[in-house]
């Protein structure tokens, strides 16, 4: 006997196809991926240990952010730094995600300003050394999302995704050329959480604007790292096993 429609689960291949996305977008916005890597579907695939459906899925849709650019090998790269992507990418993500500071302020909850000064000091903490960078990383995206999603704006929130996907490489570039462990705490986050539990979101959103350039302003100060990171490069890619 056939089940109700009800009783119809969803297919499992759209939950891969997401968690393939999902791998590749973190990594994208890590800065796993430095400027002028080329990644193969195949090559993804056995990596992520799943068929190539899923990767192509993912990859189309991470062209379509402009997170990558497709070649004509039928592979995809990480597109290349250049001066004058840096510069734009740098005005559209102040600009934009200034602004969501500042709608997302009174929407804040108290809970949620809690978790987001927890996030700031162990952010602090973590960029004190090179072992704890990775991890500052994604505790960085986790603060800037808490307080970008509470805007309730799924178009700005969009556009967003978009420039953080095209910053990645450049955080890769900063990461290599720039990174010391006696680089002072700049305590921009938790400025940032104080003001925003103050009312004073005007004042907030500068210090996010503040935060969001500091990367870009760093990678400027250093033309070598605008040269060595335009080299293409095949990946070495960690399996789900490793």
């Amino acid at each position: 006997m056939l089940p109700a429609l009800g009783d119809i689960k969803p297919v499992v291949r759209s939950s891969v196809s997401d968690a393939v996305y999902q791998t590749l977008r973190n990594k994208l916005m890590h800065g796993e991926y430095p400027a002028g890597q080329l990644l193969g579907i195949q090559d993804l695939a056995n990596a992520l240990e799943t068929s190539t459906m899923p990767v192509r899925e993912a990859l189309r849709q991470l062209v379509a952010q402009q997170g990558l650019e497709p070649m004509r090998s039928g592979t995809v790269r990480v597109p290349l730094i250049t001066r004058e992507r840096l510069d734009d990418i740098r005005r559209s993500r102040v600009l934009v995600e200034g602004t969501v500071t500042e709608w997302a302020g009174p929407r804040l909850t108290v809970r949620q300003l809690d978790d987001l000064e927890q996030l700031a000091a162990e952010i602090t903490v973590a960029r004190r050394s090179r072992e704890g960078l990775i991890d500052s990383l994604e505790k960085n995206r986790i603060f800037h999302y808490t307080i970008y999603q509470a805007a309730q704006s799924p178009v700005m929130l969009a556009m967003i995704d978009s420039l953080w996907l095209q910053s990645g490489a450049y955080l890769r570039a900063t990461r290599e050329f720039l990174h010391t462990d006696t680089i002072a705490a700049d305590r921009l986050h938790e400025s940032a959480v104080m003001a925003l539990r103050a009312g004073d979101y005007a004042q907030a959103r500068k210090f996010i604007e503040t935060d969001v350039s500091w990367v870009f302003d760093r990678l400027s100060a250093v033309p070598d790292a605008m040269s060595r990171s335009g080299r293409q490069r095949r990946p070495r890619i960690r399996s789900r096993r490793e």
